[in-house]
This record gives C-alpha cells, sequence and structure tokens, in this order.
C-alpha cells in the first residue's frame, strides 16, 4: 500500500509540474516599422508647399497652380525608385526618379529635387524641408504650367526653402 501511495505521489507530482512547467505563450512583440517600411507602404498625396515660408497657394500667380500639388501621389518603392504622379490642366503627368536616405535616415535623395531634411515620417504623415536649386525649381515651375519669370521673380533667382507635407493615400 505504501508503494501505490508513492507511485501515486509521484505521479501526481509529476503531473503538477508538467502543468505548471508551461507558461502560456508570451505575446509575440511586432518590431517597430523602419522607416522605409513606413515610406514605401503606401503612397503619399501632396497636401501643402511652402517657399520660403509663403504657402505657395496664397502667392499671386502661382496659387491657382498650387492646386497641382494636391493631385500628386508618390509611390515609394523598396528597390528606391519612385514615381510621382499629378494632374496639369486636367492632363495626367508622371515621373520617375530614385531615392536614397542618408546612414541615419534622417534625409532623403530625391532624383529630380535634391536633399531634404525628414522632419515627420509616421504612418500617416511624410513631411520634408530642405533647399531646391534654382534648376530643380524652374523644372517643377514647368512641370506645373508655372511661368518660370514669376518663381525667378519671387525667389530672386536662387534656391528656395521649401517645406512639402503629404499624408498618406
Amino acid at each position: 500500500m505504501k508503494y501505490n501511495f508513492l507511485r501515486t505521489m509521484l505521479l501526481l507530482f509529476c503531473s503538477l509540474v508538467l502543468l505548471t512547467a508551461c507558461d502560456k505563450d508570451e505575446e509575440e512583440t511586432i518590431p517597430e516599422p523602419t522607416k522605409k517600411d513606413l515610406l514605401t507602404a503606401h503612397d503619399w498625396r501632396g497636401d501643402q508647399v511652402l517657399v520660403n515660408d509663403i504657402n505657395v497657394a496664397a502667392i499671386p500667380g502661382v496659387g491657382s497652380n498650387a492646386a497641382t500639388f494636391k493631385t500628386m501621389l508618390l509611390s515609394f518603392r523598396e528597390d528606391n525608385t519612385y514615381t510621382a504622379s499629378f494632374t496639369v490642366s486636367g492632363q495626367p503627368q508622371s515621373f520617375d526618379g530614385t531615392w536614397q536616405f542618408n546612414a541615419d535616415e534622417t534625409r532623403i535623395t530625391l532624383e529630380m529635387l535634391g536633399d531634404f531634411d525628414i522632419t515627420t515620417l509616421t504612418e500617416d504623415n511624410f513631411n520634408v524641408a530642405g533647399l531646391i536649386s534654382s534648376d530643380n525649381v524652374d523644372f517643377i515651375a514647368r512641370i506645373m504650367g508655372i511661368d518660370t519669370t514669376i518663381i525667378s521673380i519671387i525667389t530672386g533667382g536662387g534656391p528656395v526653402r521649401t517645406k512639402m507635407q503629404f499624408v498618406k493615400s
């Protein structure tokens, strides 16, 4: 009898150890998305452009064309290429380019536009700030149907401090 009692107790003890040794599975932690993940997750729609801290929509002779920026969709791809699609005077336009982050992912280089500081990059917002060279300003003005002489008068023919705000599309 003593043998059966010991065997039962041993069996009970082993069962108890097995049942308590199996903790509930720990919740799997989801890693934070990288900046590349955030940038390439979806398209970005143009929301607002500031040139020398002035909202482009408020500049006479330019403001009516500022709506073009709101039609812009930027599609960034994992292979470091992007497409900018927009509408000018009812006509769809687009151009392709390459993009690259700097080493600490605080700046982005966009072919055709230049280098920009990333001021915001979240799931819903992508904002950049930087200088656009006079050549690139003229290029953008031509694309948007803006008289480059007006741009030259406003900018003095030099580079332009620009802030561009994009929202998740």
